[in-house]
């Protein structure tokens, strides 16, 4: 039996899929961090988020490995998750 892989563009757009996850669990982990300028902190976050959203995603396609780019954009969704459960 003869196993194939994933292509590269395949787990590249994975990654790319991980970032914008990466980006929207940092950013809500942020707004819940200021509950008392939820309304600032939330128009500032989505400036941030849109303009480092286009630039996140193709950085999975710039990286030289589809693993760099799948083990990083991993690493930071995990953090982003780990802010959000340990906030009270």
């Amino acid at each position: 039996m003869r196993v194939t892989s994933v292509p590269e563009y395949a787990r590249r757009l994975v990654a790319a899929l991980l970032c914008w996850l990466a980006l929207v669990m940092w950013g809500s982990a942020i707004v819940n961090f200021c509950p008392a300028i939820t309304d600032a902190a939330t128009q500032g976050y989505r400036a941030i988020a849109s303009a480092l959203a286009a630039p996140a995603m193709v950085w999975a396609f710039w990286v030289n490995t589809p693993r760099t780019a799948l083990v990083l954009s991993t690493a930071l969704v995990l953090c982003g998750g780990l802010l959000l459960i340990i906030q009270p």
